[in-house]
Protein backbone atom coordinates (compact mmCIF):
# COMPACT_ATOMS: atom_id res chain seq x y z
CA UNK A 1 0.00 0.00 0.00
CA UNK A 2 3.12 2.21 0.59
CA UNK A 3 4.29 1.59 -3.03
CA UNK A 4 1.14 2.66 -4.67
CA UNK A 5 0.72 5.35 -2.34
CA UNK A 6 4.34 6.72 -3.36
CA UNK A 7 3.26 5.96 -6.94
CA UNK A 8 0.14 7.67 -6.57
CA UNK A 9 1.70 10.71 -5.03
CA UNK A 10 4.67 11.24 -7.92
CA UNK A 11 1.18 10.78 -10.37
CA UNK A 12 -1.73 12.94 -8.91
CA UNK A 13 -0.16 14.72 -6.06
CA UNK A 14 -2.20 13.36 -3.59
CA UNK A 15 -2.00 10.03 -1.01
CA UNK A 16 -3.32 6.96 -1.43
CA UNK A 17 -7.32 7.69 0.22
CA UNK A 18 -9.76 4.91 1.14
CA UNK A 19 -12.20 5.51 -1.50
CA UNK A 20 -9.43 4.64 -3.77
CA UNK A 21 -10.13 1.17 -2.52
CA UNK A 22 -13.47 1.47 -4.53
CA UNK A 23 -12.24 1.97 -7.69
CA UNK A 24 -10.22 -1.68 -7.78
CA UNK A 25 -12.95 -2.86 -10.04
CA UNK A 26 -12.63 -0.24 -12.70
CA UNK A 27 -9.15 -0.75 -12.88
CA UNK A 28 -10.02 -4.12 -14.28
CA UNK A 29 -12.70 -2.97 -16.16
CA UNK A 30 -10.44 -0.54 -17.21
CA UNK A 31 -6.90 -0.97 -16.98
CA UNK A 32 -5.56 1.04 -19.30
CA UNK A 33 -6.59 3.86 -16.91
CA UNK A 34 -4.24 2.62 -14.06
CA UNK A 35 -1.59 0.45 -16.19
CA UNK A 36 0.38 2.99 -17.66
CA UNK A 37 0.96 4.91 -14.50
CA UNK A 38 3.09 1.77 -13.22
CA UNK A 39 6.58 1.72 -13.98
CA UNK A 40 7.24 -1.20 -15.75
CA UNK A 41 9.90 -2.45 -13.36
CA UNK A 42 7.42 -2.14 -10.70
CA UNK A 43 4.81 -4.42 -12.18
CA UNK A 44 7.11 -7.16 -13.01
CA UNK A 45 8.66 -6.35 -8.89
CA UNK A 46 4.48 -7.06 -7.93
CA UNK A 47 4.53 -10.30 -9.68
CA UNK A 48 7.85 -11.53 -8.81
CA UNK A 49 6.88 -10.55 -4.92
CA UNK A 50 3.57 -12.17 -4.60
CA UNK A 51 4.68 -15.18 -5.62
CA UNK A 52 7.43 -15.49 -3.18
CA UNK A 53 4.97 -14.44 -1.16
CA UNK A 54 2.93 -17.37 -1.72
CA UNK A 55 5.50 -19.53 -1.47
CA UNK A 56 6.45 -18.85 2.25
CA UNK A 57 2.73 -18.58 3.26
CA UNK A 58 2.93 -22.29 2.10
CA UNK A 59 6.20 -22.85 3.62
CA UNK A 60 5.27 -21.25 7.15
CA UNK A 61 2.29 -23.08 7.28
CA UNK A 62 1.15 -25.59 9.80
CA UNK A 63 -1.70 -27.97 10.53
CA UNK A 64 -0.62 -27.63 14.44
CA UNK A 65 -4.20 -26.45 16.04
CA UNK A 66 -2.65 -24.89 18.91
CA UNK A 67 -0.80 -22.17 16.53
CA UNK A 68 -4.16 -21.84 14.72
CA UNK A 69 -6.14 -21.02 18.21
CA UNK A 70 -3.33 -18.55 19.40
CA UNK A 71 -3.50 -16.84 16.41
CA UNK A 72 -7.05 -16.81 16.51
CA UNK A 73 -7.52 -15.56 19.94
CA UNK A 74 -4.58 -12.72 19.20
CA UNK A 75 -6.66 -11.72 15.79
CA UNK A 76 -9.49 -10.97 17.97
CA UNK A 77 -8.04 -9.44 20.65
CA UNK A 78 -6.18 -7.02 18.66
CA UNK A 79 -8.85 -6.12 16.55
CA UNK A 80 -11.59 -5.38 18.82
CA UNK A 81 -8.63 -3.24 20.75
CA UNK A 82 -7.80 -1.30 17.14
CA UNK A 83 -11.84 -0.77 16.61
CA UNK A 84 -12.12 0.90 20.55
CA UNK A 85 -9.14 3.11 19.17
CA UNK A 86 -10.89 3.82 15.73
CA UNK A 87 -14.29 4.51 17.47
CA UNK A 88 -12.36 7.02 20.93
CA UNK A 89 -10.76 8.75 17.52
CA UNK A 90 -14.22 9.27 14.97
CA UNK A 91 -15.62 12.38 16.71
CA UNK A 92 -16.70 13.74 13.00
CA UNK A 93 -18.15 16.62 14.50
CA UNK A 94 -14.90 18.18 15.74
CA UNK A 95 -13.08 17.25 12.96
CA UNK A 96 -12.41 17.84 8.80
CA UNK A 97 -10.37 16.10 7.03
CA UNK A 98 -6.73 16.90 6.71
CA UNK A 99 -4.94 14.20 4.65
CA UNK A 100 -1.53 15.80 4.05
CA UNK A 101 -0.89 16.23 7.86
CA UNK A 102 -2.59 12.78 9.23
CA UNK A 103 -0.54 10.79 6.67
CA UNK A 104 2.82 12.83 8.43
CA UNK A 105 1.31 12.60 12.01
CA UNK A 106 -0.17 8.93 12.05
CA UNK A 107 0.91 6.91 9.11
CA UNK A 108 -0.82 5.66 5.70
CA UNK A 109 -2.80 2.80 7.44
CA UNK A 110 -4.22 4.51 10.77
CA UNK A 111 -5.28 7.30 8.40
CA UNK A 112 -6.77 4.68 5.76
CA UNK A 113 -8.64 3.28 8.98
CA UNK A 114 -9.71 6.14 10.51
CA UNK A 115 -11.06 7.62 7.34
CA UNK A 116 -13.53 5.15 6.26
CA UNK A 117 -14.94 5.38 10.28
CA UNK A 118 -15.21 9.07 10.38
CA UNK A 119 -16.92 8.53 6.85
CA UNK A 120 -19.39 6.35 7.98
CA UNK A 121 -20.35 8.22 11.07
CA UNK A 122 -21.30 11.17 9.32
CA UNK A 123 -24.69 12.41 9.04
CA UNK A 124 -26.79 12.44 6.12
CA UNK A 125 -26.76 16.10 3.98
CA UNK A 126 -29.93 18.05 4.69
CA UNK A 127 -32.70 17.88 1.36
CA UNK A 128 -32.60 21.04 -0.79
CA UNK A 129 -35.38 22.38 -2.57
CA UNK A 130 -35.99 23.14 -6.20
CA UNK A 131 -35.39 26.71 -7.31
CA UNK A 132 -38.47 29.19 -7.55
CA UNK A 133 -39.16 29.92 -11.21
CA UNK A 134 -38.83 33.28 -12.34
CA UNK A 135 -38.69 35.26 -15.46
CA UNK A 136 -35.82 36.00 -17.58
CA UNK A 137 -34.04 32.82 -17.16
CA UNK A 138 -32.29 31.34 -20.39
CA UNK A 139 -34.28 28.86 -22.50
CA UNK A 140 -32.34 26.08 -22.34
CA UNK A 141 -28.82 25.48 -20.39
CA UNK A 142 -25.34 23.64 -21.13
CA UNK A 143 -22.79 22.57 -19.01
CA UNK A 144 -19.21 21.30 -20.76
CA UNK A 145 -17.17 19.17 -18.59
CA UNK A 146 -13.95 19.31 -20.57
CA UNK A 147 -11.92 16.35 -19.98
CA UNK A 148 -8.43 17.32 -18.74
CA UNK A 149 -8.79 21.16 -20.37
CA UNK A 150 -6.45 24.25 -19.67
CA UNK A 151 -4.33 26.58 -20.58
CA UNK A 152 -1.29 25.52 -22.28
CA UNK A 153 0.22 28.53 -21.45
CA UNK A 154 -0.48 28.02 -17.63
CA UNK A 155 1.73 24.67 -17.69
CA UNK A 156 4.52 25.38 -20.25
CA UNK A 157 6.18 28.61 -21.63
CA UNK A 158 6.49 27.27 -25.19
CA UNK A 159 2.84 26.55 -25.36
CA UNK A 160 0.77 30.01 -26.45
CA UNK A 161 -3.09 30.23 -25.02
CA UNK A 162 -5.90 28.58 -26.86
CA UNK A 163 -7.35 31.17 -29.25
CA UNK A 164 -11.51 31.00 -28.53
CA UNK A 165 -11.13 30.76 -24.40
CA UNK A 166 -9.12 34.20 -24.80
CA UNK A 167 -11.95 35.59 -27.21
CA UNK A 168 -14.72 34.33 -25.24
CA UNK A 169 -13.47 35.46 -21.73
CA UNK A 170 -14.36 38.79 -22.97
CA UNK A 171 -17.91 37.91 -23.90
CA UNK A 172 -18.56 36.27 -21.03
CA UNK A 173 -21.25 36.91 -18.51
CA UNK A 174 -18.83 35.38 -15.58
CA UNK A 175 -14.99 33.87 -16.36
CA UNK A 176 -12.42 32.67 -13.96
CA UNK A 177 -9.84 30.01 -12.71
CA UNK A 178 -11.77 26.86 -11.75
CA UNK A 179 -10.27 25.26 -8.58
CA UNK A 180 -10.60 21.38 -8.35
CA UNK A 181 -9.49 19.53 -5.55
CA UNK A 182 -7.46 17.02 -7.76
CA UNK A 183 -4.62 17.44 -10.32
CA UNK A 184 -4.28 14.50 -13.22
CA UNK A 185 -7.49 12.63 -12.31
CA UNK A 186 -11.02 12.05 -10.09
CA UNK A 187 -13.33 13.87 -12.37
CA UNK A 188 -15.84 12.80 -10.72
CA UNK A 189 -14.99 14.94 -7.77
CA UNK A 190 -15.33 18.37 -10.18
CA UNK A 191 -18.55 16.46 -11.66
CA UNK A 192 -20.26 16.14 -8.28
CA UNK A 193 -19.42 19.34 -7.04
CA UNK A 194 -20.66 21.19 -10.54
CA UNK A 195 -23.84 19.20 -10.13
CA UNK A 196 -24.63 19.13 -6.96
CA UNK A 197 -22.99 22.31 -5.07
CA UNK A 198 -21.73 20.80 -1.83
CA UNK A 199 -18.27 21.95 -0.80
CA UNK A 200 -15.82 20.17 0.88
CA UNK A 201 -16.98 21.24 4.28
CA UNK A 202 -20.27 20.05 4.06
CA UNK A 203 -18.49 16.88 2.34
CA UNK A 204 -16.57 16.30 4.97
CA UNK A 205 -15.13 13.07 4.13
CA UNK A 206 -17.13 12.07 1.57
CA UNK A 207 -14.82 14.69 -0.81
CA UNK A 208 -13.18 12.09 -1.83
CA UNK A 209 -14.98 10.35 -4.12
CA UNK A 210 -18.54 11.65 -3.27
CA UNK A 211 -20.33 9.36 -5.93
CA UNK A 212 -20.20 6.76 -3.47
CA UNK A 213 -23.04 8.54 -1.16
CA UNK A 214 -24.59 10.68 -4.23
CA UNK A 215 -27.50 8.55 -4.13
CA UNK A 216 -28.22 9.56 -0.34
CA UNK A 217 -28.79 13.15 -1.45
CA UNK A 218 -30.61 13.26 -4.89
CA UNK A 219 -32.26 16.44 -4.17
CA UNK A 220 -29.06 18.68 -4.82
CA UNK A 221 -28.60 17.85 -8.34
CA UNK A 222 -29.35 20.46 -10.93
CA UNK A 223 -31.77 18.59 -12.84
CA UNK A 224 -33.55 17.79 -9.34
CA UNK A 225 -33.12 21.98 -8.33
CA UNK A 226 -33.51 23.61 -11.63
CA UNK A 227 -36.93 21.08 -12.32
CA UNK A 228 -39.46 23.74 -12.65
CA UNK A 229 -37.28 25.81 -15.07
CA UNK A 230 -36.36 23.00 -17.62
CA UNK A 231 -38.63 19.65 -18.62
CA UNK A 232 -35.80 17.73 -19.59
CA UNK A 233 -32.23 16.95 -18.58
CA UNK A 234 -29.64 15.56 -20.52
CA UNK A 235 -26.57 13.66 -19.73
CA UNK A 236 -23.97 12.90 -22.55
CA UNK A 237 -20.74 11.23 -22.37
CA UNK A 238 -19.18 8.85 -25.15
CA UNK A 239 -17.52 6.61 -22.34
CA UNK A 240 -18.93 3.64 -20.47
CA UNK A 241 -21.74 5.00 -18.25
CA UNK A 242 -20.70 2.56 -15.24
CA UNK A 243 -17.96 3.73 -14.01
CA UNK A 244 -18.14 5.60 -11.50
CA UNK A 245 -22.03 3.75 -10.95
CA UNK A 246 -23.65 6.57 -13.62
CA UNK A 247 -25.67 4.38 -14.85
CA UNK A 248 -27.14 4.29 -11.54
CA UNK A 249 -27.26 7.68 -9.98
CA UNK A 250 -28.10 9.78 -13.56
CA UNK A 251 -31.78 8.62 -13.11
CA UNK A 252 -32.05 9.74 -9.37
CA UNK A 253 -30.85 12.90 -9.71
CA UNK A 254 -33.28 13.80 -12.56
CA UNK A 255 -31.86 13.15 -15.96
CA UNK A 256 -34.31 12.22 -18.24
CA UNK A 257 -32.34 11.92 -21.62
CA UNK A 258 -29.25 9.36 -20.90
CA UNK A 259 -26.88 9.06 -24.01
CA UNK A 260 -23.42 7.37 -23.65
CA UNK A 261 -20.39 5.58 -25.56
CA UNK A 262 -23.24 3.54 -27.72
CA UNK A 263 -24.71 6.49 -29.41
CA UNK A 264 -21.06 6.71 -31.07
CA UNK A 265 -19.26 4.71 -33.58
CA UNK A 266 -15.19 4.00 -33.72
CA UNK A 267 -14.89 6.33 -36.61
CA UNK A 268 -15.43 9.43 -34.24
CA UNK A 269 -12.55 8.57 -32.40
CA UNK A 270 -9.47 10.79 -32.46
CA UNK A 271 -6.71 8.80 -30.66
CA UNK A 272 -8.19 5.89 -28.44
CA UNK A 273 -11.81 7.80 -27.15
CA UNK A 274 -14.51 9.76 -28.94
CA UNK A 275 -13.78 12.87 -30.23
CA UNK A 276 -14.89 16.29 -28.87
CA UNK A 277 -16.10 16.78 -32.51
CA UNK A 278 -18.38 14.01 -32.21
CA UNK A 279 -19.90 14.70 -28.92
CA UNK A 280 -20.35 18.58 -30.35
CA UNK A 281 -22.41 17.39 -33.28
CA UNK A 282 -24.56 15.03 -31.07
CA UNK A 283 -25.19 17.89 -28.50
CA UNK A 284 -26.08 20.37 -31.16
CA UNK A 285 -28.27 17.61 -33.12
CA UNK A 286 -30.48 17.42 -29.57
CA UNK A 287 -30.52 21.65 -29.36
CA UNK A 288 -32.04 21.51 -32.60
CA UNK A 289 -34.96 18.96 -31.83
CA UNK A 290 -35.51 20.20 -28.25
CA UNK A 291 -36.48 23.35 -26.31
CA UNK A 292 -36.36 24.00 -22.50
CA UNK A 293 -33.89 21.45 -21.48
CA UNK A 294 -30.80 20.99 -19.30
CA UNK A 295 -27.53 19.69 -20.59
CA UNK A 296 -24.75 18.01 -19.02
CA UNK A 297 -21.71 17.18 -21.18
CA UNK A 298 -18.97 15.20 -20.31
CA UNK A 299 -16.00 14.58 -22.60
CA UNK A 300 -13.52 11.93 -22.95
CA UNK A 301 -11.00 12.76 -25.95
CA UNK A 302 -8.55 14.65 -24.02
CA UNK A 303 -8.00 11.64 -21.34
CA UNK A 304 -5.46 9.88 -20.23
CA UNK A 305 -2.60 8.15 -20.52
CA UNK A 306 -0.52 10.01 -22.51
CA UNK A 307 2.18 8.21 -24.43
CA UNK A 308 4.43 8.89 -27.09
CA UNK A 309 3.00 8.16 -30.68
CA UNK A 310 -0.30 9.39 -29.80
CA UNK A 311 -1.69 11.64 -32.72
CA UNK A 312 1.76 10.54 -34.16
CA UNK A 313 3.23 13.16 -31.41
CA UNK A 314 6.97 12.51 -30.13
CA UNK A 315 5.80 12.81 -26.47
CA UNK A 316 2.88 12.43 -23.80
CA UNK A 317 2.72 16.16 -23.21
CA UNK A 318 2.50 16.94 -27.27
CA UNK A 319 -0.46 14.81 -27.38
CA UNK A 320 -2.58 16.30 -24.62
CA UNK A 321 -1.51 19.61 -25.88
CA UNK A 322 -2.96 18.84 -29.66
CA UNK A 323 -6.22 17.48 -27.82
CA UNK A 324 -6.42 20.77 -25.73
CA UNK A 325 -7.30 22.42 -29.16
CA UNK A 326 -9.86 20.20 -30.40
CA UNK A 327 -11.07 21.03 -27.00
CA UNK A 328 -11.06 24.73 -27.69
CA UNK A 329 -12.29 24.03 -31.27
CA UNK A 330 -15.31 22.46 -29.60
CA UNK A 331 -15.60 25.90 -27.43
CA UNK A 332 -15.89 27.83 -30.53
CA UNK A 333 -18.53 25.07 -32.54
CA UNK A 334 -20.82 24.83 -29.83
CA UNK A 335 -20.57 29.20 -29.15
CA UNK A 336 -21.52 29.66 -33.17
CA UNK A 337 -24.16 27.20 -33.05
CA UNK A 338 -25.38 28.55 -30.12
CA UNK A 339 -25.79 31.96 -32.10
CA UNK A 340 -27.05 30.14 -35.44
CA UNK A 341 -30.19 28.59 -33.25
CA UNK A 342 -31.15 32.34 -32.25
CA UNK A 343 -32.03 30.87 -28.99
CA UNK A 344 -31.31 32.06 -25.51
CA UNK A 345 -29.23 29.11 -24.24
CA UNK A 346 -26.50 29.50 -21.48
CA UNK A 347 -23.54 28.07 -22.13
CA UNK A 348 -21.03 27.03 -19.45
CA UNK A 349 -18.23 25.50 -20.19
CA UNK A 350 -15.12 24.53 -17.71
CA UNK A 351 -11.78 22.20 -17.52
CA UNK A 352 -12.83 19.48 -15.26
CA UNK A 353 -8.78 19.01 -13.74
CA UNK A 354 -5.16 19.87 -15.31
CA UNK A 355 -3.19 16.99 -16.93
CA UNK A 356 -0.27 15.29 -14.91
CA UNK A 357 2.28 14.84 -18.00
CA UNK A 358 5.56 14.81 -15.68
CA UNK A 359 6.13 13.34 -12.34
CA UNK A 360 4.98 15.57 -9.49
CA UNK A 361 7.01 16.02 -6.39
CA UNK A 362 5.22 15.67 -2.75
CA UNK A 363 4.56 18.58 -2.15
CA UNK A 364 1.43 19.71 -0.76
CA UNK A 365 -0.40 23.11 -2.17
CA UNK A 366 0.93 22.79 -6.29
CA UNK A 367 -1.34 24.62 -8.72
CA UNK A 368 -4.17 22.89 -9.38
CA UNK A 369 -6.74 25.42 -11.44
CA UNK A 370 -8.29 25.43 -15.24
CA UNK A 371 -10.93 27.86 -16.44
CA UNK A 372 -13.99 28.13 -17.42
CA UNK A 373 -16.71 30.86 -18.84
CA UNK A 374 -20.45 31.54 -18.70
CA UNK A 375 -22.06 32.90 -21.92
CA UNK A 376 -25.74 33.79 -23.21
CA UNK A 377 -24.71 34.53 -26.90
CA UNK A 378 -28.33 35.35 -27.71
CA UNK A 379 -29.38 36.69 -24.35
CA UNK A 380 -32.74 39.02 -25.35
CA UNK A 381 -31.73 41.84 -22.67
CA UNK A 382 -28.31 43.18 -23.10
CA UNK A 383 -26.60 41.33 -20.23
CA UNK A 384 -23.42 43.05 -18.56
CA UNK A 385 -19.96 41.26 -19.63
CA UNK A 386 -17.93 40.45 -17.05
CA UNK A 387 -14.71 42.18 -16.57
CA UNK A 388 -13.09 40.95 -13.77
CA UNK A 389 -12.07 37.23 -13.69
CA UNK A 390 -14.18 35.22 -10.22
CA UNK A 391 -12.28 32.39 -9.40
CA UNK A 392 -15.15 29.62 -8.00
CA UNK A 393 -14.90 25.98 -6.53
CA UNK A 394 -16.58 23.32 -8.48
CA UNK A 395 -19.31 23.67 -5.44
CA UNK A 396 -19.03 27.79 -6.52
CA UNK A 397 -19.97 26.86 -10.17
CA UNK A 398 -22.82 25.06 -9.39
CA UNK A 399 -24.00 28.35 -7.33
CA UNK A 400 -23.29 30.76 -9.57
CA UNK A 401 -25.21 28.69 -12.23
CA UNK A 402 -28.09 28.73 -10.52
CA UNK A 403 -27.48 32.90 -9.59
CA UNK A 404 -27.57 33.01 -13.51
CA UNK A 405 -31.00 30.86 -13.97
CA UNK A 406 -32.80 31.64 -10.67
CA UNK A 407 -31.36 34.52 -9.20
Amino acid sequence: MVTASNLKMRLLNEPLVFTDFSLVGSFFKHPRFYIQGIPLFVRFLSIFVFIILIFLIILASSLDLRGRLVGMLGAIASGGLLWRLLERDSDTEARQPALWADIYNNGLLPTLLLYVVRCRKLSPLPVKEAVPKRPGAPESVIIIQCESFADPADLRKEWASLPALLQYKKEAVQWGRFLPSGLGAYTMRSEYGVLCGDDDEALSYRLFDPFLTADQSPSHALPKRLSRFYEKALFLHPYDLRFYGRNRLLPLWGFTDIIGRERFSEGERVGPYISDRALTAELLRYLQQNNHFLAYCVTIENHGPWKKGRLGQPSGADAWHKHVQNGDAMLRELVEGIKESGRDVMLVFFGDHRPALEPLPAVEGLERSTHYVILRPNAAEVTEIAGNPVDVTPAGLHKSILKHIGG
